[in-house]
């Protein structure tokens, strides 16, 4: 909508550019008074809608009223941020107040909001559309957080029981342009944490999480707000638990299977996985509660809980173990150039993400195992000379989510010495090797060490993994291993791709069965899923059923 003001110099302004905007705000003609000045009209216009049976405004009513609201959107939208930080407070507090007010009516007296979850008038999606670029102006966010914004705009979401696409998705806009507007506000606004712990006491992050999964796409914006809350770990731990609302509402949605492929669907599945982590981790020794240990230098691990307390952590990065002083003294030249003293939030934010790559493997597994008999049986290489790699990074415009996390999920197998060696051919193209030139030179050599000393400390049990995390933060280099529930069979190992290699190519499924136990739940699940016929446990299990309940000898 294009908006011509004329000022009194004369002047004639478009507030839909940023020319328009910016000089709007500093009419050299008078101080800013603009909402001051159109509130009181625009305020009797909505009594008067309100207070009549029929509540449609006319036509005329939408131009004055639409007047205030467009320009308030077209100015946080176009003006430069420093040119918008020079409107009085004093004006957007009395233009934040008649949005608190228009917001209550809405949810009070729009019967047709309470029972459709739809906005039939027109300037009530003004309104409402016009909070999304407030949302990211730094004045109007610390003015929302006071006022108590985000509990009006909690119980006006709350209302219906289903709320329709536009407004879920401007509503969702809004408090994701808060979350963001944190990261290029840091001094100014509360950490983007704080903000997080506010939204949910206020109700407004439960109502995020609900109407986030409304639209079947999702804003670029929605997801990054996603990407966000993963990296406030202890956030997550105390407020998606089953029993708190953030908690509650996560469950609802991964309940609902017609919502598998919704890419926020797959941000949830991180978040229920950390979660249950932390509740399974609760009930677990203390020395087995960030998973099986082993020594750095030497590869030892054992599963016994005397084992597992006698490993010694490196004091500064927290992240290496060894079973003696020798192995951390004659590590120390290997592990230096990794060492960085990390704080505590850095450190849960670090098994956070670990905790994410495991789920994803062990959830994913015959598809990897898949993948890698394919590319082994393609290139010759053997398992341990094989990377996985997986980006939990949402890069897209158009809302698709991170490749990890689509239905089905993106990943890829290749050769681990091309991603450290030579002209790295299989570098992935998120180094920004072609977009800014210095930061790829500056973190190149850092990532090719890395991943070097990664694969040089691979035993037979470990798949080697290579992870871009969601906040797109640097990268992830892991030893990954699973192992069998039955047999304790490590199921990376070379042996068990060469079982899973006989299987797939040859059909003979008879290495596979010696390696995970006959009539196992892993066998059973692996013949399943690779096109195998069932093994004779399953079959006498399916007689005895028949013979019982037919009185046949089958």
């Amino acid at each position: 909508m294009t908006v011509n003001i004329t000022l009194p110099n004369g002047r004639t302004v478009n507030t839909g550019t940023k020319e328009g905007a910016n000089y709007f705000i500093q009419d050299p003609s008078g101080p800013f008074e603009f909402f001051s000045q159109n509130l009181e009209h625009v305020k009797q216009v909505c009594d008067r809608i309100y207070q009549r049976r029929n509540k449609t405004p006319t036509p005329q009513e939408i131009n004055e009223i639409g007047l205030l609201y467009t320009v308030a959107s077209q100015l946080a939208e176009n003006a430069d941020y420093d040119v918008f930080a020079k409107i009085p407070v004093k004006e957007i507090h009395v233009y934040m107040e008649h949005v608190m007010v228009e917001i209550g009516r809405m949810t009070e007296a729009n019967s047709n909001w309470a029972r459709t979850g739809a906005l039939t008038h027109y300037h009530e999606q003004m309104l409402l559309e016009g909070l999304i670029g407030l949302a990211m102006q730094r004045v109007p966010i610390k003015l929302a957080f006071e006022m108590d914004f985000f509990g009006t705009l909690a119980m006006f979401a709350s209302a219906p029981s289903t709320v329709a696409e536009d407004p879920a998705e401007t509503i969702t806009m809004i408090v994701a342009n808060v979350a963001i507007s944190t990261l290029v506000y840091k001094e100014d606004l509360p950490s983007t944490a704080k903000v997080f712990a506010k939204l949910e006491s206020c109700g407004m992050l439960e109502q995020f999480i609900r109407l986030s999964v409304v639209c079947p796409m999702s804003s670029p914006g929605v997801l990054k707000c996603y990407d966000q809350l993963h990296a406030c770990s202890s956030f997550i731990e105390k407020k998606f638990t089953e029993d708190q609302p953030c908690g509650k509402a996560c469950k609802e949605i991964l309940g609902r299977s017609s919502l598998n492929r919704h890419p926020v669907v797959g941000k949830l599945r991180m978040i229920a996985s950390f979660t249950n982590w932390i509740e399974k981790r609760a009930d677990m020794p203390k020395e087995m509660r960030d998973g099986y240990r082993y020594c750095r230098k030497c590869n030892k691990m054992e599963h016994s809980p005397e084992f597992q307390r006698s490993l010694q952590k490196c004091s500064r990065c927290k992240s290496a173990w060894y079973c003696s002083r020798e192995c951390q003294v004659g590590d120390w030249k290997a592990h230096k150039p990794f060492c960085r003293a990390v704080t505590s939030k850095a450190s849960k934010v670090m098994r956070f993400n670990e905790q994410s790559v495991h789920d994803f493997i062990k959830n994913n597994y015959i598809t990897i195992l898949e993948e890698i008999v394919k590319v082994s049986s393609a290139t010759g290489k053997k398992k341990g000379e094989l990377l996985l790699e997986l980006d939990f990074f949402d890069s897209s415009k158009n809302g698709r989510g991170a490749p990890a996390l689509q239905t089905p999920p993106k990943f890829k197998i290749a050769d681990s010495k091309g991603y450290f060696e030579g002209s790295r051919p299989n570098e992935p193209d998120w180094f920004y090797k072609h977009i800014d030139r210095k930061c790829y030179e500056g973190n190149v050599p850092m990532f090719v060490r890395g991943l070097k000393d990664t694969y040089n400390r691979l035993t037979d049990s470990h798949l080697l993994v290579l992870v871009r995390p969601p906040d797109n933060q640097g990268f992830g280099v892991y030893r990954m291993q699973l192992q069998s529930s039955t047999t304790k069979n490590h199921m990376f190992s070379q042996q068990t791709i060469d079982a899973a290699t006989k299987a797939i190519e040859d059909e003979d499924f008879d290495p596979l069965t010696s390696l995970f136990g006959e009539g196992s739940d892993d066998t059973r699940r692996l013949r399943r899923a690779l096109g195998g016929p069932p093994d004779e446990a399953s079959l006498d299990a399916v007689r005895a059923m028949l013979n019982m309940n037919f009185g046949g000898s089958f």
